[in-house]
């Protein structure tokens, strides 16, 4: 058995979490039966950089507008406006643009249109709220936002 052994020569990428040592005193490597080599140095992704993506992408939040943007200021209806029916759908509006933006580059993502479907169902069910309770706010909202306006 000894003979059939090969030593091998295990080079560790980043810090191994579990080591063995094997018949002929290889440390970080192990020999199956038949003679053939397996590492043992499983390699995870770093904690540090794991974070520093996760940092990334919540900094690019363009699918969620904030409140401060200046082209959503003309449909709050007061300064601590944050919920008003005008507002959310300038809101969703934002978002239905940046998804539809996304959408003509990865045309497969199914998740996204799924995702998508939802904020325009909610924000046409916004619209026939709106519409029903002031028809002037609907019309100045729909015109601002560059919508179409649905007759009554």
């Amino acid at each position: 058995m000894a003979a059939m052994m090969t030593t091998v020569m295990v080079m560790p990428v980043c810090a191994p979490r579990a080591t063995a040592t094997s018949s002929s005193g290889v440390t970080g490597s192990k020999v199956a039966a038949r003679g053939t080599p397996v590492s043992l140095n499983v390699c995870a992704r770093p904690v540090a950089s794991r974070a520093q993506s996760l940092q990334v992408v919540a900094a690019n939040k363009l699918s969620r507008p904030s409140l401060t943007d200046e082209s959503i200021q003309m449909f709050k209806t007061g300064p601590n406006d944050s919920g008003s029916s005008s507002l959310q759908i300038a809101l969703l509006t934002k978002r239905i643009e940046s998804l539809t933006e996304h959408l003509l580059i990865n045309k497969k993502d199914y998740a996204c249109q799924r995702g998508l479907r939802i904020l325009l169902g909610q924000r046409s069910r916004l619209t026939k709220y709106l519409q029903k309770k002031d028809y002037a706010e609907y019309e100045r909202v729909m015109n601002g936002l560059g919508l179409r306006i649905k007759s009554a």
